[in-house]
């Protein structure tokens, strides 16, 4: 009996000291990398890729009128805690126009929990399909897109400059990528009357 205590004194010692062995690790099961906007069968579709150490690509997939709606949906149905502070993308299927890039680029510019270094971008269809298969497909977006800027010093790429502009700058243009998928990904800039 007394070697019972004896053992389960230690075991209790060494669980308060030694803690959760997982207690300093960071939960990557609801941070967003990327979303993507597309058009399917007339309605729009985002996609959040999460943040994830596995070789297989992790996404959910929600039909919303705008990305905060989408945002809300996502949390509601799949994932609780999910979070956009670490999202590096937004890309936007070129068919859904000006108005879902003005309203989700207003959103992602004005929350305050949202990266202010997040990527935006037109793209077309089948660069947005590259997201779900593709583990490396983020990294060459981004390749291409800092390439692009660095080339093109007026070029907005991040919300926090895109919110800038919402404000007036650049005599009332935003200048943001767009992302092609013909037999390499390349960029051009689209000008967008704010």
């Amino acid at each position: 009996m007394n070697k019972k205590l004896f053992l389960l004194s230690i075991l209790a010692v060494v669980l308060i000291l030694g803690g959760c062995t997982n207690s300093n690790r960071i939960d990557t099961s609801s941070l967003v990398q990327t979303v993507t906007a597309e058009n399917k069968s007339g309605k729009t579709v985002y996609n959040f890729y999460l943040l994830k150490n596995c070789e297989d690509v992790q996404g959910v997939s929600v039909e919303a009128e705008s990305l905060e709606k989408a945002v809300i949906s996502a949390k509601k149905a799949y994932i609780p805690m999910l979070t956009l502070s670490k999202l590096e993308l937004y890309l936007i299927d070129s068919n859904l126009g000006e108005k879902n890039l003005k309203t989700d680029i207003n959103y992602i510019s004005k929350a305050s929990k949202i990266s202010p270094l997040t990527y935006a971008a037109f793209s077309d269809a089948k660069t947005l399909q590259l997201f779900s298969k593709d583990k490396e497909a983020l990294r060459k977006v981004k390749e291409h897109i800092v390439h692009l800027k660095n080339n093109k010093k007026e070029l907005s790429v991040t919300s926090l400059s895109i919110f800038n502009n919402f404000k007036g700058k650049n005599n009332g243009y935003l200048s943001i990528c767009y992302i092609s998928s013909e037999k390499e990904l390349k960029a051009d800039i689209v000008k967008i009357v704010t």
